[in-house]
């Protein structure tokens, strides 16, 4: 038998209910009529200064790339290039500028291990799963082993720190919000089923509370119930087993009938007596009010004749 102290009510179900009721850009112009590309390229034949043009430039395409905003040989005549050895000193100037820059190859398709890793290493993916850290909002307590699995994924697939980190925050901030919304909508459901009961609801929660007791459900099988069935349904399922109707026995040779006990049927006889209206309809053979008052009262009975035994 569970702990009473771990044992489940309708307070479970109704939640926040019973309040309510009662996680470098594009080039431009030159400003002197001529227009640029982002390369420097300026789109004007010649020695750049306005002179012709080195013979050897005739061994130079003069044809558009895919891609491409001007031509090699006008490429050429923009940087104002003269010889070979001006060509050469470009090429080793660029080559030491992108060295110094700081910049890796992406490895590519076939790509070696090394070079997959030392890729990783420069934008930031940890050598391990240990160099995630995520942590969550105060008071909030993350499933550890879930994340340990993600931050795998993250080292394997090759995620930044900065990256996983701000990802599987706003993650946990999408499942609060989500599971927040849910919680609303579960007490609404619920405060509609207890409004639907009228000058009856608490009578509806004692049965509640009594089919809670005799299947001895705790505070974990509440939430399941509300969040599986929802928490009108599970209200209306367990009233239902706590008032005793449609037979529903306990597969116990027909004892420990869903219901309220012996004394609670008494205390909820001598309540509904000053209830006119209820009376009224007790009072007539074949309505729910008779049938509920003949069952109280044989429970009743019951429990009295266990008290003089």
């Amino acid at each position: 038998m569970s702990d009473g102290a771990d044992f489940g009510g309708a307070a479970d179900l109704i939640g926040g209910a019973a309040t309510t009721e009662t996680t470098g850009g594009a080039g431009g112009g030159t400003g002197d009529g001529t227009s640029t590309t982002g390369d420097g390229e300026t789109g004007q034949t010649g020695g750049g200064d306005g002179t012709a043009p080195p013979d050897w430039f005739a061994n130079v395409s003069d044809k558009l790339g895919d891609g491409d905003t001007a031509s090699n040989r006008d490429w050429l005549s923009s940087l104002g290039i003269k010889d070979l050895d001006g060509l050469v000193k470009v090429a080793r100037d660029n080559q030491r500028a992108v060295r110094e820059s700081g910049r890796i190859k992406v490895p590519g398709e076939g790509a070696q291990a090394e070079e997959v890793t030392a890729f990783h290493r420069a934008i930031g993916v940890p050598e391990d799963a240990k160099g995630y850290e995520v942590k969550g909002p105060e008071g909030v307590q993350l499933n550890d082993a879930v994340l340990g699995q993600l931050a795998e994924a993250g080292v394997k697939h090759g995620i930044p720190k900065a990256a996983f980190e701000g990802i599987v925050s706003d993650f946990i901030q999408i499942q609060m919000a989500d599971a927040d919304a849910e919680t609303k909508r579960q007490d609404g459901l619920a405060a509609e089923w207890v409004k639907s009961h009228g000058g009856q609801a608490d009578a509806q929660i004692a049965h509640v509370n009594s089919a809670v007791r005799a299947l001895e459900l705790t505070k974990a099988d509440m939430a399941g119930l509300r969040n599986g069935m929802g928490a009108d349904r599970a209200l209306a399922m367990l009233a239902k087993l706590g008032a005793g109707m449609a037979e529903d026995v306990m597969i116990t040779g027909g004892s420990n009938r869903f219901g309220v006990s012996g004394a609670e049927a008494k205390a909820e006889m001598d309540k509904l007596r000053s209830d006119t209206a209820f009376m009224e309809k007790a009072m007539k053979d074949g309505t729910p009010e008779r049938q509920r008052w003949d069952r109280l009262n044989k429970q009743a009975a019951e429990f009295q004749a266990s008290k003089a035994a």
